[in-house]
C-alpha cells in the first residue's frame, strides 16, 4: 500500500536530478511559443469552460472508482480529528463542527473523514463540476451513513460579477439546508468552516484567478479554523512527462520569479506544480498563518512493470487568525 503522508526520499536530491534532466532535453521553445495559451485571455481557461471539462472527466469516470478513497487523509492531517467534535461534546450540547472540502471530485477524501469523525461533525463538499457533485453524492450515499453530509456546486474562482452569490453564501445555504435552519440566522460575514480541505484543487485554478479563489476560501473559514492543503509539487512525475507544447503561459509569477508551471491536459483540465515558497506566498497574502509546510515525497510502485515511481507533493496546514 502507498502511504502518501511519508517522506520516502529527499526532495532536494530529486530536484537536482530532475533539473539535470530538463537541461539535457532538446529545446522545443519555438514550437511551444506557437502552441501555448495565455491564461489572461483564453476562453479555454474561463471557469465555465473548465467546469465543462471536469464534467466530461467525471462523466467518463462516473462510478467514482477512478480515485480510490484517500485513507491517508486522517493520518497526514491529524488536526481534522482534533477539530472535529467528539461524542462527549455531542452529549454536552456543543455546536456541530464543519469540515468543508473544496474540489471534492468523486468523494475520495470525504469518505475517510465521514468514517472517522463523530456524528455531530458536518461534512460539506463542493466542486465547480455538477457531474462531480452528483458522483460524490452517489459514492458517499452508497458507502456510509450520509445524514451529516451535503454536496453542492460552487466555484470560488468566480468574480463577484460572474456569480449571483459569493462562495461563503453558497456554503451558508448548503449548511442551512443540511441543518434545516433558516439561512438568515447565520451572519454572512462570519466564516463557518472549522476545517477546509484543499486536496489537488488549487493546481486546477488558472493563476490569474488564484487571489479571488483564496479570498473566498478565507471568507468561508472560521476564525481560528484551518486549511489542510495537498497538491502537486515541482518536479512531480506528471510535470516531467508534460511536453512544452502543453504549457500554459501566464503573466503571473511564482515565488522564484518564473512563470507558473501550468499545463493543459488532453481533456482540457489544468495541472499546476508548486514550490513551498509559492504556496506560502499564496496563503499568507490571503491572510492565513502558516502552521505546517513541507514537501511530501512518495515512492509509488508500479506492480505491472516493477518500476518505482517518484511522486512529490506540497503538504501544508494554514490557520485563519482570530479576530
Amino acid at each position: 500500500m502507498v502511504e502518501y503522508y511519508d517522506n520516502d526520499f529527499s526532495f532536494e536530491e530529486h530536484q537536482l536530478e530532475m533539473e539535470g534532466k530538463l537541461q539535457s532535453m532538446p529545446s522545443t521553445s519555438e514550437t511551444a511559443e506557437q502552441d501555448t495559451i495565455d491564461d489572461d485571455e483564453h476562453v479555454k481557461l474561463h471557469p465555465n469552460t473548465q467546469a465543462q471539462c471536469w464534467d466530461g472527466f467525471h462523466t467518463s469516470h462516473s462510478t467514482g472508482n477512478f480515485f480510490k478513497p484517500r485513507r491517508y487523509i486522517m493520518k497526514c492531517f491529524p488536526c481534522i480529528l482534533d477539530h472535529c467534535a467528539t461524542e462527549d461534546s455531542t452529549r454536552m450540547g456543543r455546536p456541530k463542527r464543519l469540515v468543508l472540502e473544496v474540489g471534492c471530485g468523486s468523494g475520495s477524501s470525504c469518505l475517510p473523514i465521514l468514517r472517522n469523525c463523530a456524528e455531530n461533525t458536518i461534512i460539506l463538499a463542493c466542486d465547480c463540476s455538477a457531474k462531480a457533485v452528483d458522483v460524490c453524492k452517489s459514492v458517499v450515499q452508497s458507502s456510509t451513513d450520509a445524514k451529516n453530509f451535503g454536496a453542492f456546486v460552487s466555484d470560488p474562482s468566480l468574480e463577484s460579477d460572474e456569480s449571483d452569490t459569493s462562495f461563503a453564501q453558497d456554503v451558508k445555504r448548503a449548511h442551512g439546508q443540511l441543518m434545516e435552519e433558516t439561512p438568515t440566522t447565520i451572519d454572512d460575514a462570519v466564516g463557518l468552516a472549522d476545517i477546509v480541505l484543499m486536496v489537488f484543487v488549487l493546481s486546477a485554478v488558472p493563476p490569474k484567478r488564484v487571489p479571488r479563489f483564496m479570498k473566498q476560501i478565507f471568507d468561508a473559514t472560521k476564525c481560528g479554523g484551518k486549511v489542510c492543503f495537498r497538491d502537486y509539487a515541482l518536479y512531480d512525475l506528471p510535470m516531467m512527462r508534460f511536453k512544452e507544447t502543453h504549457s500554459v503561459h501566464s503573466t503571473c509569477s511564482d515565488a522564484d520569479g518564473r512563470t507558473p508551471r501550468l499545463y493543459e491536459r488532453g481533456d482540457g483540465t489544468l495541472s499546476r506544480f508548486f514550490s513551498l515558497d509559492t504556496i506560502r506566498d499564496i496563503f499568507e497574502s490571503s491572510g492565513f498563518i502558516m502552521e505546517e509546510l513541507r514537501y511530501a515525497t512518495v515512492f509509488n510502485d508500479n506492480r505491472k512493470t516493477g518500476e518505482r515511481l517518484k511522486r512529490a507533493f506540497v503538504h501544508a496546514v494554514f490557520r485563519k487568525p482570530q479576530d
